[in-house]
């Protein structure tokens, strides 16, 4: 499905010019993570959170100008095919963070960020390390795009200003596709963050929870994006699978 200009700004309070942008743009050329896809922004939450993630680095403090460098936008996307070559089992995640860390070294301004990264993707699980991670692994699976703040010359607050923003958008993407991917997940063998909270009704309440107050503190930043956020739940917990799971799991 397309997401359009005026659906990304009237309905989740992303800037105009950012969310013209990046509806926009072209697919890049040989990228694996938009393998397939016809549109630079297609409805999946993987796409979806791009324009998103963007606009909350704007509303943290970081100019526009900056973001919407080619510079910076294209080496998003080079880290983006990174992971997405490793979630297509072409390279392994030792490998998928080594060339991102050689990727972004030469042009990181964020020493201690760097550092830290490097040490939080280290671990087996990926669990919380710092102001990195969420303490839920399953939750941290996309955090390798954190390596693009390290070439940001921003003071240090608003970097952790844009950390805190990440962990309430991107994992809440994660959680609400893993509440709806649980039976197919299980049968796969597939991470799924739910099995922090428990495969029953009491765990997808509490995963729910969770979203709640995720949405909250993102209505503080954002109200369109939080009220997107609760109307996308919302409609979820109608439909018969998510039913299903909580009346009977």
């Amino acid at each position: 499905m397309f997401t359009s200009k005026q659906e990304l700004s009237g309905a989740m309070g992303v800037d105009p010019e950012i969310a013209a942008f990046f509806v926009d743009r072209k697919i890049p050329a040989g990228n694996q993570y938009w393998k397939g896809k016809y549109l630079y922004v297609a409805r999946g939450t993987g796409f979806l959170f791009i324009p998103l993630f963007f606009d909350l680095q704007l509303r943290a403090g970081i100019d526009r100008k900056i973001l919407l460098d080619e510079s910076y936008v294209q080496l998003m996307e080079k880290i983006l095919d990174f992971a997405a070559q490793y979630e297509l089992k072409k390279m392994d995640f030792e490998a998928h963070i080594g060339f991102i860390e050689e990727l972004v070294r030469a042009k990181s301004v964020q020493p201690e960020l760097l550092e830290n990264l490097s040490t939080y993707f280290k671990q087996r699980p990926l669990d919380a390390y710092g102001i990195l991670g969420t303490g839920i692994p399953a939750m941290n699976r996309g955090d390798a795009l954190l390596y693009l703040l390290t070439v940001l010359d921003a003071h240090a607050d608003i970097i952790k200003k844009i950390i805190a923003y990440w962990y309430l958008l991107v994992p809440s993407f994660l959680l609400l596709d893993d509440i709806m991917d649980l039976q197919e997940d299980q049968d796969n063998q597939e991470e799924n963050s739910l099995s922090h909270f428990g495969y029953d009704t009491e765990g997808v309440r509490k995963a729910i929870d969770l979203l709640d107050n995720n949405f909250a503190a993102i209505s503080a930043v954002n109200p369109l994006l939080g009220n997107f956020f609760r109307s996308m739940l919302d409609q979820k917990k109608q439909s018969t699978y998510f039913q299903l799971i909580l009346n009977e799991k």
